[in-house]
Protein backbone atom coordinates (compact mmCIF):
# COMPACT_ATOMS: atom_id res chain seq x y z
CA UNK A 1 0.00 0.00 0.00
CA UNK A 2 2.81 2.41 0.95
CA UNK A 3 4.63 1.60 -2.30
CA UNK A 4 1.54 2.46 -4.32
CA UNK A 5 1.17 5.79 -2.52
CA UNK A 6 4.85 6.63 -3.06
CA UNK A 7 4.59 5.69 -6.74
CA UNK A 8 1.53 7.94 -7.10
CA UNK A 9 3.32 10.85 -5.41
CA UNK A 10 6.38 10.34 -7.62
CA UNK A 11 4.18 10.31 -10.73
CA UNK A 12 2.49 13.55 -9.63
CA UNK A 13 5.88 15.18 -9.02
CA UNK A 14 7.04 14.20 -12.51
CA UNK A 15 3.84 15.43 -14.16
CA UNK A 16 3.53 18.72 -12.29
CA UNK A 17 7.12 19.74 -11.54
CA UNK A 18 9.54 17.90 -13.86
CA UNK A 19 7.53 17.70 -17.11
CA UNK A 20 7.21 21.49 -17.69
CA UNK A 21 10.94 21.92 -18.23
CA UNK A 22 11.18 18.83 -20.44
CA UNK A 23 8.15 19.71 -22.54
CA UNK A 24 8.75 23.46 -22.76
CA UNK A 25 11.00 23.11 -25.80
CA UNK A 26 8.49 20.83 -27.52
CA UNK A 27 5.70 23.37 -26.94
CA UNK A 28 7.86 26.18 -28.30
CA UNK A 29 8.75 24.12 -31.38
CA UNK A 30 5.07 23.28 -31.91
CA UNK A 31 4.08 26.96 -32.00
CA UNK A 32 6.77 27.70 -34.58
CA UNK A 33 5.90 24.59 -36.56
CA UNK A 34 2.23 25.55 -36.86
CA UNK A 35 3.06 29.15 -37.81
CA UNK A 36 5.49 27.96 -40.47
CA UNK A 37 2.90 25.49 -41.77
CA UNK A 38 0.37 28.31 -42.06
CA UNK A 39 2.94 30.41 -43.92
CA UNK A 40 3.68 27.57 -46.34
CA UNK A 41 -0.04 27.08 -46.98
CA UNK A 42 -0.49 30.76 -47.83
CA UNK A 43 2.56 30.73 -50.09
CA UNK A 44 3.30 34.42 -49.46
CA UNK A 45 4.15 34.68 -45.75
CA UNK A 46 7.54 34.52 -44.05
CA UNK A 47 7.67 33.63 -40.34
CA UNK A 48 10.75 34.36 -38.23
CA UNK A 49 11.28 33.78 -34.52
CA UNK A 50 12.61 36.60 -32.38
CA UNK A 51 13.64 34.07 -29.74
CA UNK A 52 12.02 32.58 -26.66
CA UNK A 53 12.79 33.38 -23.03
CA UNK A 54 12.37 29.82 -21.80
CA UNK A 55 11.59 29.17 -18.16
CA UNK A 56 10.85 25.93 -16.36
CA UNK A 57 7.09 26.33 -16.09
CA UNK A 58 6.50 28.96 -18.78
CA UNK A 59 8.14 30.64 -21.77
CA UNK A 60 7.64 33.87 -23.65
CA UNK A 61 8.66 34.83 -27.16
CA UNK A 62 7.75 36.62 -30.35
CA UNK A 63 7.25 35.68 -34.00
CA UNK A 64 7.27 38.10 -36.90
CA UNK A 65 5.01 37.39 -39.88
CA UNK A 66 5.94 39.37 -42.99
CA UNK A 67 4.83 39.30 -46.61
CA UNK A 68 7.21 37.43 -48.89
CA UNK A 69 7.50 37.76 -52.64
CA UNK A 70 4.14 37.46 -54.36
CA UNK A 71 1.06 39.24 -55.67
CA UNK A 72 -0.08 40.57 -52.26
CA UNK A 73 3.30 42.14 -51.52
CA UNK A 74 3.46 43.65 -55.01
CA UNK A 75 -0.04 45.11 -54.71
CA UNK A 76 0.60 46.59 -51.25
CA UNK A 77 3.97 47.99 -52.32
CA UNK A 78 2.30 49.75 -55.24
CA UNK A 79 -0.54 51.11 -53.10
CA UNK A 80 1.88 52.22 -50.40
CA UNK A 81 4.03 54.29 -52.78
CA UNK A 82 7.32 53.37 -51.13
CA UNK A 83 6.02 53.14 -47.56
CA UNK A 84 7.40 50.20 -45.51
CA UNK A 85 5.14 47.16 -45.58
CA UNK A 86 3.48 46.24 -42.26
CA UNK A 87 4.70 43.27 -40.23
CA UNK A 88 2.47 41.24 -37.91
CA UNK A 89 3.97 40.59 -34.48
CA UNK A 90 2.73 37.64 -32.41
CA UNK A 91 3.74 37.70 -28.74
CA UNK A 92 3.14 34.36 -27.05
CA UNK A 93 3.24 33.19 -23.42
CA UNK A 94 3.31 29.40 -23.04
CA UNK A 95 2.56 27.54 -19.82
CA UNK A 96 4.05 24.12 -20.46
CA UNK A 97 3.90 20.71 -18.87
CA UNK A 98 1.76 17.62 -19.23
CA UNK A 99 -0.46 19.45 -16.74
CA UNK A 100 0.16 23.21 -17.23
CA UNK A 101 -0.58 24.27 -13.66
CA UNK A 102 1.00 27.71 -14.14
CA UNK A 103 -1.79 28.61 -16.59
CA UNK A 104 -4.37 28.70 -13.78
CA UNK A 105 -3.21 32.20 -12.83
CA UNK A 106 -4.54 33.73 -16.07
CA UNK A 107 -7.73 33.87 -18.13
CA UNK A 108 -8.68 30.69 -20.00
CA UNK A 109 -6.13 28.67 -18.03
CA UNK A 110 -6.51 24.92 -18.30
CA UNK A 111 -5.22 21.69 -16.80
CA UNK A 112 -5.95 19.76 -19.98
CA UNK A 113 -3.05 17.34 -20.61
CA UNK A 114 -0.83 18.33 -23.53
CA UNK A 115 2.40 20.09 -24.46
CA UNK A 116 1.15 23.36 -23.10
CA UNK A 117 -1.37 26.15 -22.89
CA UNK A 118 -0.62 29.47 -24.60
CA UNK A 119 -1.93 33.01 -24.81
CA UNK A 120 -0.95 35.32 -27.68
CA UNK A 121 -1.46 38.97 -28.49
CA UNK A 122 -1.13 40.63 -31.89
CA UNK A 123 0.31 43.93 -33.01
CA UNK A 124 1.35 45.52 -36.29
CA UNK A 125 4.65 47.25 -37.02
CA UNK A 126 4.26 49.73 -39.89
CA UNK A 127 8.01 50.27 -40.12
CA UNK A 128 8.01 53.20 -37.70
CA UNK A 129 9.60 51.20 -34.91
CA UNK A 130 6.43 51.40 -32.82
CA UNK A 131 3.93 48.56 -32.85
CA UNK A 132 0.18 49.19 -32.80
CA UNK A 133 -1.73 46.72 -30.65
CA UNK A 134 -4.57 44.75 -32.28
CA UNK A 135 -7.48 44.24 -29.87
CA UNK A 136 -8.25 40.70 -28.78
CA UNK A 137 -6.39 37.70 -27.38
CA UNK A 138 -5.64 34.26 -28.83
CA UNK A 139 -5.87 31.33 -26.42
CA UNK A 140 -4.31 28.05 -27.59
CA UNK A 141 -3.98 24.49 -26.41
CA UNK A 142 -1.13 22.35 -27.78
CA UNK A 143 -1.93 18.65 -27.74
CA UNK A 144 0.54 15.87 -27.02
CA UNK A 145 0.74 15.27 -30.78
CA UNK A 146 1.52 18.93 -31.49
CA UNK A 147 -1.92 19.83 -32.86
CA UNK A 148 -3.10 23.36 -32.11
CA UNK A 149 -6.56 24.44 -30.95
CA UNK A 150 -6.84 28.23 -30.89
CA UNK A 151 -9.57 30.72 -30.01
CA UNK A 152 -9.44 34.40 -30.83
CA UNK A 153 -11.55 36.30 -28.29
CA UNK A 154 -12.42 39.96 -28.69
CA UNK A 155 -14.62 41.82 -26.22
CA UNK A 156 -16.84 44.70 -27.31
CA UNK A 157 -15.00 47.97 -27.63
CA UNK A 158 -14.03 51.01 -29.65
CA UNK A 159 -10.83 52.56 -30.93
CA UNK A 160 -9.97 55.92 -32.48
CA UNK A 161 -8.30 55.63 -35.88
CA UNK A 162 -6.99 58.80 -37.58
CA UNK A 163 -10.01 61.14 -37.78
CA UNK A 164 -12.64 58.47 -37.12
CA UNK A 165 -13.68 55.69 -34.78
CA UNK A 166 -14.08 51.94 -35.09
CA UNK A 167 -16.53 50.11 -32.84
CA UNK A 168 -17.14 46.38 -32.55
CA UNK A 169 -19.23 43.82 -30.70
CA UNK A 170 -17.88 40.58 -29.15
CA UNK A 171 -16.12 38.23 -31.54
CA UNK A 172 -14.96 34.64 -31.21
CA UNK A 173 -13.05 32.64 -33.82
CA UNK A 174 -12.03 29.01 -33.19
CA UNK A 175 -9.44 27.16 -35.28
CA UNK A 176 -8.20 23.60 -34.83
CA UNK A 177 -5.19 22.78 -37.00
CA UNK A 178 -2.73 19.95 -37.46
CA UNK A 179 0.67 20.63 -38.98
CA UNK A 180 1.11 16.86 -39.32
CA UNK A 181 -1.93 16.20 -41.52
CA UNK A 182 -2.73 19.68 -42.86
CA UNK A 183 -6.33 19.41 -41.66
CA UNK A 184 -8.07 22.54 -40.38
CA UNK A 185 -11.46 23.08 -38.76
CA UNK A 186 -12.76 26.59 -38.13
CA UNK A 187 -15.81 28.51 -36.96
CA UNK A 188 -16.38 32.11 -36.09
CA UNK A 189 -18.93 34.65 -34.94
CA UNK A 190 -17.75 38.17 -35.73
CA UNK A 191 -19.85 40.83 -34.04
CA UNK A 192 -21.33 43.92 -35.63
CA UNK A 193 -18.87 46.67 -36.55
CA UNK A 194 -18.97 50.34 -37.50
CA UNK A 195 -16.30 52.47 -39.19
CA UNK A 196 -16.91 56.18 -39.38
CA UNK A 197 -16.09 59.82 -38.97
CA UNK A 198 -18.05 63.08 -39.19
CA UNK A 199 -18.69 62.63 -42.91
CA UNK A 200 -19.43 58.93 -43.37
CA UNK A 201 -20.21 55.81 -41.33
CA UNK A 202 -20.20 52.22 -42.57
CA UNK A 203 -21.88 49.54 -40.47
CA UNK A 204 -21.95 45.75 -40.86
CA UNK A 205 -24.25 43.55 -38.79
CA UNK A 206 -21.64 40.81 -38.44
CA UNK A 207 -20.22 37.64 -39.93
CA UNK A 208 -20.58 33.97 -39.07
CA UNK A 209 -18.72 31.09 -40.68
CA UNK A 210 -17.89 27.46 -40.21
CA UNK A 211 -15.97 24.92 -42.23
CA UNK A 212 -13.11 22.51 -42.54
CA UNK A 213 -10.30 21.72 -44.97
CA UNK A 214 -8.26 18.60 -45.52
CA UNK A 215 -5.02 18.24 -47.43
CA UNK A 216 -4.84 15.85 -50.37
CA UNK A 217 -1.92 14.10 -52.00
CA UNK A 218 -2.65 16.08 -55.15
CA UNK A 219 -1.38 19.40 -53.78
CA UNK A 220 -4.67 21.12 -52.99
CA UNK A 221 -7.24 21.11 -50.19
CA UNK A 222 -10.85 20.01 -50.12
CA UNK A 223 -13.54 20.74 -47.58
CA UNK A 224 -16.62 22.76 -46.75
CA UNK A 225 -17.44 26.40 -46.05
CA UNK A 226 -20.64 28.01 -44.84
CA UNK A 227 -20.51 31.77 -44.31
CA UNK A 228 -23.07 34.54 -43.78
CA UNK A 229 -22.56 38.29 -43.75
CA UNK A 230 -25.17 40.54 -42.15
CA UNK A 231 -26.70 43.68 -43.55
CA UNK A 232 -24.45 46.58 -44.46
CA UNK A 233 -25.42 50.26 -44.43
CA UNK A 234 -23.64 53.47 -45.37
CA UNK A 235 -24.54 56.85 -43.89
CA UNK A 236 -23.13 59.95 -45.58
CA UNK A 237 -23.80 63.42 -44.17
CA UNK A 238 -26.82 62.12 -42.28
CA UNK A 239 -28.32 60.27 -45.28
CA UNK A 240 -28.47 56.49 -44.81
CA UNK A 241 -28.33 54.01 -47.72
CA UNK A 242 -28.69 50.25 -47.36
CA UNK A 243 -25.63 48.72 -48.99
CA UNK A 244 -26.61 45.05 -48.72
CA UNK A 245 -29.24 43.16 -46.75
CA UNK A 246 -27.28 39.93 -46.51
CA UNK A 247 -24.81 37.54 -48.12
CA UNK A 248 -24.61 33.75 -47.82
CA UNK A 249 -21.95 31.46 -49.29
CA UNK A 250 -21.87 27.67 -49.18
CA UNK A 251 -19.11 25.68 -50.84
CA UNK A 252 -17.93 22.09 -50.70
CA UNK A 253 -15.36 19.92 -52.43
CA UNK A 254 -14.18 16.33 -52.13
CA UNK A 255 -11.93 13.75 -53.77
CA UNK A 256 -13.03 10.19 -54.37
CA UNK A 257 -11.05 7.64 -56.37
CA UNK A 258 -8.95 10.33 -58.04
CA UNK A 259 -11.92 12.48 -59.09
CA UNK A 260 -12.83 15.89 -57.67
CA UNK A 261 -16.39 17.09 -57.07
CA UNK A 262 -17.19 20.65 -56.01
CA UNK A 263 -20.29 22.77 -55.47
CA UNK A 264 -20.95 26.39 -54.61
CA UNK A 265 -24.04 28.43 -53.76
CA UNK A 266 -23.96 32.22 -53.49
CA UNK A 267 -26.91 34.32 -52.29
CA UNK A 268 -26.87 38.11 -52.08
CA UNK A 269 -29.99 40.00 -51.11
CA UNK A 270 -30.85 43.66 -51.39
CA UNK A 271 -27.68 45.26 -52.78
CA UNK A 272 -28.79 48.88 -53.22
CA UNK A 273 -27.46 50.81 -56.21
CA UNK A 274 -28.22 54.54 -55.89
CA UNK A 275 -30.42 55.78 -58.73
CA UNK A 276 -31.16 52.22 -59.89
CA UNK A 277 -32.66 50.19 -57.04
CA UNK A 278 -32.08 46.89 -55.24
CA UNK A 279 -30.27 43.96 -56.82
CA UNK A 280 -30.35 40.39 -55.52
CA UNK A 281 -28.54 37.36 -56.89
CA UNK A 282 -28.51 33.58 -56.46
CA UNK A 283 -25.79 31.46 -58.08
CA UNK A 284 -25.74 27.69 -57.69
CA UNK A 285 -23.17 25.62 -59.61
CA UNK A 286 -21.28 22.35 -59.41
CA UNK A 287 -18.31 20.57 -60.96
CA UNK A 288 -18.01 16.78 -61.08
CA UNK A 289 -15.44 14.21 -62.15
CA UNK A 290 -12.40 16.50 -62.46
CA UNK A 291 -9.16 14.51 -62.71
CA UNK A 292 -7.39 15.21 -59.41
CA UNK A 293 -3.84 14.70 -60.72
CA UNK A 294 -4.32 17.08 -63.66
CA UNK A 295 -6.11 19.63 -61.47
CA UNK A 296 -3.28 19.54 -58.93
CA UNK A 297 -0.63 20.11 -61.59
CA UNK A 298 -2.57 22.96 -63.20
CA UNK A 299 -3.12 24.63 -59.83
CA UNK A 300 0.56 24.34 -58.97
CA UNK A 301 1.67 25.99 -62.21
CA UNK A 302 -0.88 28.77 -61.84
CA UNK A 303 0.48 29.48 -58.36
CA UNK A 304 3.96 29.76 -59.85
CA UNK A 305 2.84 32.50 -62.23
CA UNK A 306 3.00 35.07 -59.42
CA UNK A 307 6.48 36.46 -59.17
CA UNK A 308 7.90 33.92 -61.63
CA UNK A 309 11.01 35.18 -63.49
CA UNK A 310 9.65 33.54 -66.65
CA UNK A 311 5.84 33.67 -66.34
CA UNK A 312 5.42 32.62 -69.96
CA UNK A 313 7.04 29.26 -69.20
CA UNK A 314 4.81 28.72 -66.16
CA UNK A 315 1.77 29.69 -68.27
CA UNK A 316 2.78 27.22 -70.99
CA UNK A 317 3.16 24.46 -68.40
CA UNK A 318 -0.23 25.39 -66.95
CA UNK A 319 -1.81 25.21 -70.41
CA UNK A 320 -0.42 21.72 -70.92
CA UNK A 321 -1.89 20.62 -67.61
CA UNK A 322 -5.24 22.20 -68.46
CA UNK A 323 -5.19 20.21 -71.69
CA UNK A 324 -4.76 17.11 -69.56
CA UNK A 325 -7.61 18.26 -67.35
CA UNK A 326 -9.98 18.71 -70.29
CA UNK A 327 -8.82 15.49 -71.93
CA UNK A 328 -9.76 13.58 -68.78
CA UNK A 329 -13.32 14.91 -69.07
CA UNK A 330 -15.67 16.51 -66.54
CA UNK A 331 -19.18 17.86 -66.03
CA UNK A 332 -20.07 21.43 -65.14
CA UNK A 333 -23.49 22.80 -64.34
CA UNK A 334 -25.03 26.13 -63.43
CA UNK A 335 -28.20 24.97 -61.73
CA UNK A 336 -29.39 28.49 -60.96
CA UNK A 337 -28.15 31.93 -61.92
CA UNK A 338 -30.82 34.47 -61.03
CA UNK A 339 -30.26 38.21 -60.85
CA UNK A 340 -33.27 40.13 -59.54
CA UNK A 341 -33.46 43.71 -60.83
CA UNK A 342 -36.10 46.42 -60.37
CA UNK A 343 -37.53 45.59 -63.83
CA UNK A 344 -37.56 41.81 -63.34
CA UNK A 345 -35.32 38.77 -62.90
CA UNK A 346 -32.72 37.49 -65.33
CA UNK A 347 -32.52 33.69 -65.15
CA UNK A 348 -29.93 31.32 -66.57
CA UNK A 349 -29.21 27.60 -66.45
CA UNK A 350 -26.31 25.87 -68.17
CA UNK A 351 -24.73 22.42 -68.48
CA UNK A 352 -21.41 21.38 -70.04
CA UNK A 353 -20.34 17.75 -70.41
CA UNK A 354 -16.78 17.13 -71.67
CA UNK A 355 -16.15 13.44 -72.40
CA UNK A 356 -12.80 11.77 -71.88
CA UNK A 357 -10.53 11.87 -74.93
CA UNK A 358 -7.06 10.68 -75.91
CA UNK A 359 -4.58 12.97 -74.12
CA UNK A 360 -1.87 12.55 -76.76
CA UNK A 361 -4.21 13.68 -79.55
CA UNK A 362 -5.96 16.47 -77.62
CA UNK A 363 -6.59 19.80 -79.36
CA UNK A 364 -8.65 22.73 -78.12
CA UNK A 365 -10.82 22.58 -81.23
CA UNK A 366 -11.79 19.03 -80.25
CA UNK A 367 -13.74 20.46 -77.31
CA UNK A 368 -16.31 21.89 -79.72
CA UNK A 369 -16.64 18.57 -81.49
CA UNK A 370 -16.90 16.42 -78.37
CA UNK A 371 -18.52 18.60 -75.71
CA UNK A 372 -22.27 18.64 -75.15
CA UNK A 373 -23.63 21.89 -73.74
CA UNK A 374 -26.88 23.71 -73.22
CA UNK A 375 -27.89 27.13 -71.95
CA UNK A 376 -31.29 28.60 -71.15
CA UNK A 377 -31.62 32.35 -70.51
CA UNK A 378 -34.72 34.37 -69.62
CA UNK A 379 -34.58 38.18 -69.78
CA UNK A 380 -37.46 40.48 -68.74
CA UNK A 381 -38.91 42.54 -71.60
CA UNK A 382 -38.43 45.75 -69.62
CA UNK A 383 -34.69 45.08 -69.32
CA UNK A 384 -34.34 44.48 -73.08
CA UNK A 385 -36.20 47.74 -73.77
CA UNK A 386 -33.96 49.61 -71.32
CA UNK A 387 -30.78 48.15 -72.88
CA UNK A 388 -31.99 49.04 -76.38
CA UNK A 389 -32.81 52.61 -75.37
CA UNK A 390 -29.34 53.06 -73.90
CA UNK A 391 -27.54 51.33 -76.79
CA UNK A 392 -29.49 50.65 -80.02
CA UNK A 393 -26.97 47.95 -80.96
CA UNK A 394 -28.39 45.82 -78.15
CA UNK A 395 -31.51 45.44 -80.28
CA UNK A 396 -29.44 43.39 -82.74
CA UNK A 397 -29.71 40.45 -80.32
CA UNK A 398 -33.44 40.44 -80.99
CA UNK A 399 -33.09 41.10 -84.71
CA UNK A 400 -30.63 38.21 -85.16
CA UNK A 401 -32.90 35.85 -83.25
CA UNK A 402 -30.59 35.35 -80.29
CA UNK A 403 -33.40 36.64 -78.03
CA UNK A 404 -36.91 35.48 -78.86
CA UNK A 405 -40.05 37.10 -77.47
CA UNK A 406 -42.16 34.81 -75.27
CA UNK A 407 -44.94 36.67 -73.47
CA UNK A 408 -43.44 39.39 -71.29
CA UNK A 409 -39.91 37.95 -71.46
CA UNK A 410 -37.24 37.16 -74.01
CA UNK A 411 -35.63 33.72 -74.08
CA UNK A 412 -32.42 32.22 -75.41
CA UNK A 413 -32.31 28.45 -75.83
CA UNK A 414 -28.82 27.35 -76.89
CA UNK A 415 -27.36 23.90 -77.54
CA UNK A 416 -23.96 22.60 -78.62
CA UNK A 417 -23.65 19.03 -79.84
CA UNK A 418 -21.16 17.39 -82.21
CA UNK A 419 -19.70 20.78 -83.06
CA UNK A 420 -23.08 22.24 -84.09
CA UNK A 421 -24.32 25.29 -82.18
CA UNK A 422 -27.99 26.19 -82.34
CA UNK A 423 -29.72 29.17 -80.73
CA UNK A 424 -33.49 29.12 -80.55
CA UNK A 425 -33.44 26.35 -83.14
CA UNK A 426 -31.28 28.23 -85.68
CA UNK A 427 -27.76 26.90 -86.48
CA UNK A 428 -24.90 29.29 -85.77
CA UNK A 429 -21.57 28.82 -87.61
CA UNK A 430 -18.48 28.42 -85.41
CA UNK A 431 -15.05 29.42 -86.78
CA UNK A 432 -13.14 26.27 -85.84
CA UNK A 433 -9.80 27.80 -86.87
CA UNK A 434 -9.97 30.22 -83.95
CA UNK A 435 -9.40 27.32 -81.54
CA UNK A 436 -6.33 25.84 -83.23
Amino acid sequence: MKKSVLALILFAVIIIIVSPGLIGRLAEDSVGENLNWAAEESGELVVTSEGFDRGWFSSEGQHRVALGEGSIRAAMATAGSGEPLPVLLIDTHIDHGLVPVSSLGRDEGSLTPGLGSAVSTLSVDFGTGEAIRIPGVIYSEISLGGDLDSSYVLDAGAQTVDDGEVTWQPTTINIASSARTGDVEFEGDVGAMTFGNDQQTVSIDGLTFTGQQSATKYGFHVGDLDASVGAMAIETDGVSVDGMKGLNIKASSSVDDGLVDAAMRFEMSGQTVPGFGDISAIIDMDFTDFDAVALGKATQHLDQLTGAPEPSQALLAAEEDFQGLFAAGFDFGVNQFDVALPMGTVEMKMTIAVPETDRSAFEWSSLLLNAVASVDIVVPEALVQLATSMNPQAGALVGLGYLKKDGDVYILDGELKKGLLTINGAPIPIPMGAFQ
